[in-house]
């Protein structure tokens, strides 16, 4: 005679596949979270929906990891720098200061900006900080950014220069 039927033990057969599934889903997406870190997410800067990124996005580094992305934008007649705090630096607990603008090159050929413009600063930890509009879409320019984590030092990066 057969035993009647018990979906309890039918059950308690497929319990551990479930769980061990979850588990390994789970344990995906914390890795595909310390993988691909939180980058910049910068669509247009304030008051110019038009402005598009131009160059290279530069990361700024601590401790041999990028904590920040610094990109520059043109639009509206403008430059415009950017720089996002990356949340894997921001779940540190240190406090920081941001600064950015755009960088101004004599030339395509030189290394060391000639000045900054459209500079803006916050030492209130921003996730992140746009510079002010400036007029140098005539001139050689990349975003600059910079880190400021308390009890340390300041840490910098540049965007990909434009010319």
């Amino acid at each position: 005679m057969r035993p009647a039927y018990s979906g309890v033990s039918d059950l308690s057969a497929a319990t551990p596949k479930i769980v061990r599934m979850r588990g390994i889903i789970a344990v995906a997406f914390v890795l595909l979270g310390f993988v691909f870190p939180g980058v910049a997410n910068a669509e247009t800067p304030p008051g110019c929906a038009s402005a598009a990124q131009i160059g290279s996005t530069g990361y700024v580094k601590w401790r041999g990891n990028n904590i920040a992305s610094v990109k520059q934008f043109a639009g509206c007649g403008s430059n415009y720098s950017y720089v996002y705090v990356w949340e894997s630096f921001r779940a540190t607990g240190r406090y920081w200061g941001t600064q950015t603008a755009i960088a101004v090159y004599g030339s395509a050929g030189d290394s060391t900006p000639d000045s900054y413009k459209g500079g803006n600063s916050s030492q209130f930890a921003p996730v992140e900080l746009w510079g002010k509009p400036a007029a140098t879409l005539s001139k050689c320019t990349a975003a600059y950014g910079m880190i400021n984590v308390q009890q340390d030092d300041n840490f910098t990066a540049y965007s990909g220069k434009r010319c």
